[in-house]
């Protein structure tokens, strides 16, 4: 066999240059292949990121608004008294997953009236800006003071069925529950709300 000549494993006679230009070749298509792979893992990567973090956003915020509704719950129960009604029920959302996470921290609650106003023919609800309570989010049951920050609506305030015409009616309120969500890496920050418009539940006096 001359000199310069290969046997291929297949049988095939292969020159030395014929090898080097398949080695070249391969070596082009692996280069190649790289920088694919450079160019579109960033991509990938950016999705997979997205996915994470729009999944934990969406399961925090359904626990916030699963405590809204529990909250929601606890107050329009709670009618008129006791006068830490709204503590309570804080206290209780917090047990449900208003706690603050890695990721997912509450600013504030709020509890709005909501009046009655007769507009065309109709009766709507319209927030009413006096009677707008705010608290901290951490009520605990030796210290529910600290977490009102302001309180001009207080249970004992709260009509819950007597009276005449719309007052007839139990007042109607909305519990928003204000927080801000943090991407993993710190590299964005949504802010968010979950409110629950409810009426008091008519009590016996």
């Amino acid at each position: 066999m001359g000199e310069g000549v290969f046997v291929h494993r297949c049988g095939q006679l292969r020159t030395k240059g014929e090898v080097a230009a398949a080695r070249r070749a391969w070596g082009g298509a692996a280069g190649q292949a790289i920088t694919e792979f450079a160019l579109v893992a960033p991509i990938f990567l950016f999705l997979i990121f997205s996915a994470v973090n729009g999944g934990i956003f969406l399961y925090a915020r359904a626990d916030i608004q699963h405590a809204a509704n529990l909250g929601a719950a606890e107050i329009a129960a709670e009618g008129n008294t006791p006068a830490t009604a709204d503590q309570v029920a804080i206290h209780l959302m917090d047990q449900a997953g208003l706690s603050n996470t890695i990721l997912t921290q509450v600013t504030k609650v709020t509890l709005q009236r909501e009046d009655q106003v007769k507009s065309g023919g109709q009766v709507v609800l319209q927030p009413d800006a006096a009677d707008l309570n705010v608290y901290l989010p951490d009520c605990q049951p030796l210290a529910y003071s600290s977490c009102v920050v302001s309180q001009p609506w207080p249970p004992a305030d709260r009509n819950v069925g007597q009276g005449g015409g719309l007052q007839a009616s139990p007042d109607f309120a909305r519990l928003t529950i204000y927080y801000t969500f943090t991407a993993i890496g710190g590299v964005a920050t949504f802010s968010g709300t979950a409110s629950v418009v409810f009426r008091l539940q008519p009590q016996t006096l």
